[in-house]
C-alpha cells in the first residue's frame, strides 16, 4: 500500500468552487472575474466589514445562514456588505432580479483573521475563472477548494513541497498535547494565503490511542491528515500535517 493511500484526511471546511481570491488592500476594489452558475471562493476579513460590488443594478441575495448566525449581510445599491461574525464560511448567491431565470453568481466566503477588509468588484465572464488562484500559489491540481486542500496534504505526505510554497526556516511551532499524545512541531511551508505545518505525534501513555481529527482542530485550520497511522500503540510515533490560514 502506498503512502498516499494510507493518508487519513478530514476537511474542516468543505467548499466547492472554480477559483479562489484574496484581494489585497489597495486604492480601489479588486476586479474579480466570476462565472455565473459556478462557485468562486473569496478569502475575506473575519474582523471587518467586506464589500462586494455586483454588476446588477437590482441584485437579489440568496443567503444560507443558520438561524442563530451572528453574520450580517446587507445591500446598498449594487454594493453588498458582509460581516462574517463567527461563521467558518458563508455561502451567498447573487442574482439579477431583472432576469431571475438566469444563473446567479455563487460565492463561498472564507473568513481569515489577518486579511484586511476586502473590496471586490465582481465581473461576470463566460469562461471559468483561473487567474487569481494560480497566481496565489494556492492553486494546485484542481480549482476546487476541497481538492486543493487534499493536494496540499498529499504532497506533505510525500515530503514534497507544493508549487508556490517555501520552507519557513524560522518557524518555532508550539508543542501540543492531547491526552497521552504529544505533538512536536517539525516543519512549516508558507503559501500566499495558506500554510502547511508538520508535527510528530507520539503516544507516551500505556495504552493504544485512536487519533481523532476534531481533537486537534484549532482556529484557522482547514484540513488535518494523519500519515501512516491513526491508532498509536504505546511509544509509537506518526506524522500529522494540517493546512491552516496564514
Amino acid at each position: 500500500m502506498s503512502i498516499a493511500s494510507r493518508i487519513v484526511i478530514t476537511l474542516l471546511v468543505l467548499t466547492v468552487g472554480v477559483g479562489s481570491a484574496w484581494a489585497q488592500a489597495n486604492s480601489g476594489p479588486m476586479n474579480l472575474e466570476v462565472t455565473p452558475g459556478t462557485s468562486t471562493i473569496i478569502n475575506v476579513s473575519s474582523r471587518m466589514v467586506n464589500e462586494l460590488i455586483v454588476p446588477y443594478p437590482n441584485p437579489r441575495l440568496v443567503k444560507f445562514l443558520r438561524a442563530d448566525s451572528t453574520a450580517s449581510i446587507s445591500r446598498d445599491g449594487s454594493s453588498i456588505y458582509v460581516s462574517t461574525g463567527t461563521e467558518e464560511f458563508i455561502q451567498l448567491i447573487i442574482k439579477n432580479a431583472d432576469t431571475p431565470d438566469q444563473p446567479g453568481i455563487s460565492l463561498m466566503l472564507i473568513p481569515v483573521e489577518d486579511v484586511p477588509p476586502q473590496h471586490v468588484s465582481l465581473k461576470p465572464t463566460g469562461t471559468a475563472f483561473q487567474g487569481t488562484a494560480e497566481a496565489s500559489g494556492d492553486h494546485l491540481a484542481s480549482s476546487n477548494y476541497e481538492d486543493l486542500l487534499r493536494e496540499l496534504v498529499r504532497d506533505a505526505a510525500r515530503d514534497e513541497i507544493p508549487s508556490g510554497y517555501t520552507v519557513d526556516p524560522n518557524w518555532n511551532g508550539s508543542r501540543m498535547q492531547v491526552g497521552t499524545v504529544v505533538g512536536e512541531p517539525s516543519k512549516r511551508l508558507i503559501g500566499n494565503s495558506l500554510v502547511v505545518e508538520y508535527f510528530l505525534l507520539k503516544n507516551i501513555g500505556a495504552t493504544a490511542v485512536e487519533l481523532l481529527e476534531p481533537n486537534y482542530k484549532q482556529d484557522g485550520v482547514r484540513a488535518i491528515a494523519f500519515i501512516n497511522a491513526v491508532l498509536l500503540a504505546p511509544g509509537q510515533v506518526t506524522r500529522m500535517v494540517w493546512v491552516r490560514n496564514r
